[in-house]
């Protein structure tokens, strides 16, 4: 009995199922084609002012050309700052950590909102607010632990400021790319204060504190609720109370460390191990079989 040929049809029928497998788990999570095609509207066609402009993205408002606007601005001082931060203190590892996460994080959304704007049609800010070049200004003129103190409390505060205006803006809008961008925003923002504040210079003293929404309205024929109720009005515009960061689906941020190390793979990278698992022993039996054979001939 020639038992090579078993052999190679079992190397065969591995080989194709291996193939099939990783090829299904290359397609896993890739995003679909749109149904349309994307097109690029002309730069400044993105409406001004307090006019609504429909894209076929969604509408697109004034207070997302503005939020568009805050963050490319943020990085156009935030990177300068972090490139400070590293030339400044060297010897610093919680600074140097801090000033890593600012020019890597606003490196990523200044390639989003640069592609939102080129989709959208809106043309971005080249240069750092009058009051953000005086922050870096008075990190310039500051030197060792005055530089620390400058530069941790001047980007917390204003992170903190961001952080909530982009929650409102994700929570709001209307226009998908605003949406992604917002949700972007936040992720990095959040990592900003973090690291900031992990360097222990921050004085959380000297930020702005939060304050309680303003009460449910009450229902028709309900007794209406007593007190002082003065602050009640610019209490509602704090917009991060119950948002959470969400992320779109189809999108790169959707990979998370829940999904596993292999994203959204895991079943399929598992099935091709005992693939290859099952085949090894198929192989192994085959092998044996073959040594008994060969005994038994030579018995003879």
């Amino acid at each position: 009995m020639d038992l090579a040929t078993p052999a190679r049809l079992l190397v065969a029928l591995v080989g194709c199922a291996l193939a099939v497998l990783l090829n299904t788990g290359s397609a896993i999570g890739q995003p679909s084609t749109p149904s349309t095609p994307i097109s690029t509207p002309p730069p400044g066609s993105a409406g001004t002012g307090d006019e609504v402009v429909q894209t076929q993205w969604g509408p697109l408002g004034p207070a997302d050309r503005d939020f568009m606007n805050r963050v490319k601005q943020a990085g156009l001082w935030e990177k300068p700052a972090g490139d400070k931060g590293k030339a400044k203190r060297p010897d610093q590892p919680k600074i140097q950590e801090a000033c890593k996460h600012l020019i890597e994080g606003h490196t990523l959304l200044d390639n989003v909102v640069n592609r939102a704007g080129v989709l959208l049609g809106h043309t971005l800010p080249t240069e750092a607010t009058d009051e953000q070049k005086g922050w870096l200004a008075e990190m310039d003129a500051a030197n060792g632990d005055e530089f620390d103190a400058v530069f941790a409390n001047r980007l917390r505060a204003a992170h903190g400021k961001v952080y909530a205006y982009a929650a409102q803006i994700r929570a709001g809008t209307k226009n998908e790319l605003i949406r992604i961008l917002s949700t972007q925003a936040m992720i990095t923002v959040f990592d900003h204060m973090k690291v900031l504040e992990e360097t222990g210079r921050v004085d959380f003293a000297g930020l702005e504190s939060p304050q309680p929404l303003a009460p449910p309205t009450a229902a028709s024929g309900a007794p209406e609720p007593t007190g002082d109720n003065n602050d009640n009005a610019d209490a509602s515009a704090n917009p991060t109370d119950g948002v959470i960061p969400t992320v779109p689906e189809g999108t790169k941020f959707t990979r998370t460390a829940e999904q596993g190390v292999f994203g959204e793979n895991n079943g399929v990278f598992f099935g091709a191990i005992a693939v290859l698992a099952l085949a090894l022993v198929g192989m192994r039996m085959i092998s044996r079989s073959k040594q008994k054979t060969r005994r038994k001939s030579r018995s003879y």
